[in-house]
């Protein structure tokens, strides 16, 4: 509730003589001093009663109400802690429960969670005498509820059943097993009596609300069968043509409070976590991974994309209804799902597709829809100038360590100066196109804002901009600062066909502290198409006082290809000495030293000269070189104009995972890991701090509490970009790398997750929560 000021609150005869004295308004300037004082006092008082609850205290009070419930201190983010504390009461009435359990998991982790007394995993012979209700046979011996889904305890593998065959191995694994008698450990899953794994879902599954799919294809496969589609239209989830594994979301079960006491929400279902899709329950289990709807193409901006909660939610033009759908009966025409390896499919399906067919590969992100005419084919790819384009839309599900890079996520915004003009892009304007809104900077007399409200792909070509033209080359000319940025959630795609060129608009005009740029959840990527230069970075050009890269993708390149080999690599960044300019007056005139803010964000090489400054932060920086790969030339982090004799700019670092050589002026950070040499020109000043090395014949500065590899190993799930566990540590990794680093947790550009704390947390809250006898594991699925 807001406060009205003590002015406001006096008489309005006093107010009224306060502005007829001379000066005028003694009394508002005597009472606006105290005014600054007297808030602070209020909400201070105002935060004491919000202190009184665990949901809206402040971070610090939080053990002190700890210590009211008796509870252990902890460590870790507060939002764990929070939680911890919140649900103390309602899980101590629960204790050895696997509701319980798992909402222990969730609070302290943040994680999905399935608990599994293992001893029901074992296979065992009955006795006669005490046969089990869950086993089969007549009732009242048998379980009415029994389908061929479902695998009683003991009983033997539905081999013709896929969609039940697919759980083997996984965490609702219904089969039988023999007894591991091995010592238990956490990251394996031990069957034996006292045995409950916990298995956790460590990755983070992020939805993108709508994009295009790309369309490669339509087919007519001539007169067929009954029931089997004529038409096949083909299509990739990713506008990029990149292989994407789809996951499913995240719907767990939770705890609520009611007047009784609570009540635990049921287990965690296997068709509800956030892992990756299985391709072999989408034609039984379809509902829970896939949603079809329709949406209206002919409102500006088109509406209906209302978002269910499941992983692949697809939606097609709602004129095409009527020609899917027959006016009577309803119920002749049912789209059908399946999951197919669609890697080849020019060369045709193991099995044909039927009419009303949707064929998904959720391994490589792709869909086949079978139609039974050429209208309804026509309607769902409509051809624009000779080409298709696709009128389905769809909105995916995909995994990512967290969130470091373009990830659709909430943002929250200060609010603009006043004199900043702000820009929309995308669905808020109803088709204002990115090109359009960077018309006319050089004109601008106050800071730019363009926000784009869509996760579409908007290209983007300077050459196509009035007045970019300079230099020799095209770039945006930047009277005031720029600010690019995703709002809404969104993760919109900026593909360049040419690379993005940054200049102010008079090189003398430049302070060291203006003009800026600022990207900001935004998705980066050549255009091949165009075609993009061979070779050249996708930023090589900042002749402004600063550039900030704060939550976004440069793409590196380096991903997997469907065939399994490897795309080439993409540079991020190539800044040489001068800035670009032609005219030796205007780096004269050029007063400031650029800084590149890279924050939370993943890009290919660096190669920066000495005239700038470098500072990256919980990021990762992609040349496309493991641990384990040999010496290539291709250098992470280097000079541009000879990387491998000189020098590269001046690196600060706070949590960095580099794949590729580094060979830069100075250095000081903490929290890194690099997987090739680290070379350092002055190595007697600086520091680095907590960080993992190659060991291959590093110079290094002053460094403490460091590791070097193979005396340290460091592994990680994939080093391909793209991939759902792209730079995140394996549990195998050596534990002074994930738990030793900054903070006491891990090194590299996940570190600020506390996963350290967040484990350590968990088993000291098991030790307290878990039965005597039982032995609890704890598992990552992901």
């Amino acid at each position: 509730m807001s406060r009205v000021p003590l002015f406001e609150r006096l008489p309005e005869i006093y107010r009224t003589r306060d502005a007829e004295v001379t000066p005028a308004n003694q009394l508002r300037a005597y009472l606006g001093a105290v005014e600054g004082p007297f808030e602070a006092l209020h909400r201070h008082i105002a935060q004491l009663y919000e202190d009184l609850f665990i949901d809206t205290c402040d971070d610090w009070v939080i053990p002190y109400l700890a210590d009211l419930l008796g509870t252990t201190h902890l460590k870790g983010d507060p939002r764990t802690l929070r939680a911890d504390v919140a649900d103390t009461i309602a899980l101590r009435r629960r204790k050895g429960t696997l509701g319980a359990i798992e909402r222990l998991a969730v609070n302290l982790t943040g994680w999905a969670c399935r608990g599994v007394e293992l001893r029901e995993n074992l296979g065992w012979t009955q006795h006669l005498n005490h046969p089990r209700p869950d086993a089969g046979g007549l009732p009242p011996y048998g379980s009415p509820a029994l389908t061929r889904f479902e695998v009683p305890r003991g009983g033997t593998a539905p081999i013709r059943e896929p969609a039940t065959l697919a759980l083997l191995g996984t965490p609702f694994d219904p089969f039988a097993s023999s007894a591991d008698v091995k010592p238990a450990v956490d990251d394996q899953r031990h069957l034996n009596l006292p045995n409950l794994a916990i298995f956790l879902w460590r990755l983070a599954a992020y939805r993108l609300p709508r994009v295009t799919p790309l369309a490669k294809g339509r087919i007519d496969l001539g007169p067929q069968p009954a029931g089997l589609a004529r038409f096949v239209l083909r299509l990739d989830l990713h506008p990029l043509d990149i292989p994407v594994r789809l996951f499913n979301t995240s719907r767990p079960g939770f705890l609520r409070a009611a007047t009784s006491g609570g009540l635990v929400a049921p287990l965690t279902e296997a068709d509800a976590v956030p892992g990756p899709l299985l391709d072999a329950r989408l034609a039984s289990h379809g509902d829970a991974y896939v949603q079809l709807d329709f949406y209206d193409p002919a409102q500006t901006p088109p509406s209906g994309f209302d978002l269910g909660d499941v992983g692949l939610h697809l939606f097609m033009p709602q004129d095409l209804a009527p020609l899917l759908v027959p006016p009577a009966p309803q119920d002749q025409w049912r789209w059908l799902l399946r999951g197919d390896n669609l890697c080849a499919w020019e060369t045709g399906l193991r099995r044909p597709a039927g009419i009303g067919e949707i064929i998904i590969d959720p391994d490589i992100g792709r869909l086949l829809v079978g139609l039974e005419t050429a209208d309804q084919a026509d309607r769902l790819l409509a051809p624009v100038d000779g080409t298709l384009v696709s009128r389905m839309q769809a909105s995916f599900t995909y995994g990512a360590t967290g969130p470091v890079g373009a990830h659709p996520q909430s943002r929250h915004f200060p609010a603009p100066p006043a004199d900043a003009e702000v820009r929309h892009v995308g669905a808020v304007t109803g088709g204002t196109s990115l090109q359009e809104a960077l018309e006319g900077l050089e004109n601008a007399t106050g800071p730019v804002i363009v926000e784009i409200h869509d996760s579409l792909v908007h290209p983007l070509d300077l050459a196509g901009l009035t007045g970019t033209a300079v230099d020799g080359t095209h770039s945006l000319r930047l009277a005031q600062s720029l600010t690019l940025r995703a709002a809404g959630g969104h993760r919109p795609i900026l593909l360049l066909a040419r690379p993005l060129s940054l200049r102010v608009l008079e090189a003398g005009s430049a302070t060291p502290f203006s003009p800026g740029v600022r990207l900001e959840g935004l998705y980066l990527a050549a255009d091949e198409a165009a075609p993009f230069p061979t070779g050249q970075a996708l930023i090589d050009r900042v002749a402004v006082a600063r550039l900030e890269l704060v939550g976004c993708t440069l793409a590196p390149g380096g991903h997997s290809l469907r065939d399994g080999a490897r795309a080439p690599m993409q540079p991020g960044l190539r800044l040489a000495d001068g800035y670009g300019f032609s005219d030796p007056e205007d780096i004269e005139a050029f007063v400031p030293t650029p800084d590149i803010l890279i924050q939370r964000s993943i890009t290919g090489s660096l190669a920066v000269d000495p005239r700038y400054r470098l500072d990256i932060q919980d990021s990762v920086v992609d040349a496309g070189l493991g641990f384990d790969d040999a010496p290539s030339g291709r250098y992470a982090i280097a000079a541009a104009s000879d990387p491998a004799n000189a020098w590269g700019a001046a690196l600060d670092f706070q949590g960095l995972t580099c794949f590729g050589p580094v060979r830069v002026a100075a250095v000081g950070g903490l929290g890194g890991i690099f997987s090739q040499r680290f070379e350092v020109l002055d190595d007697q000043h600086g520091c680095i701090k907590w960080s993992a090395f190659s060991g291959a014949a590093d110079r290094l500065p002053a460094n403490h509490f460091c590791v070097h590899a193979p005396d340290a190993r460091v592994y990680f799930t994939s080093e391909r970009f793209n991939d759902p566990g792209y730079a995140q540590l394996q549990r195998e990794t050596d534990r002074r790398v994930r738990e030793l680093g900054p903070d006491d947790d891990a090194m590299g550009a996940f570190g600020f997750l506390l996963e350290a704390h967040k484990w350590t947390n968990l088993h000291v809250r098991l030790r307290e929560f878990m039965p005597v006898g039982v032995r609890p594991l704890v598992v990552p699925v992901t």
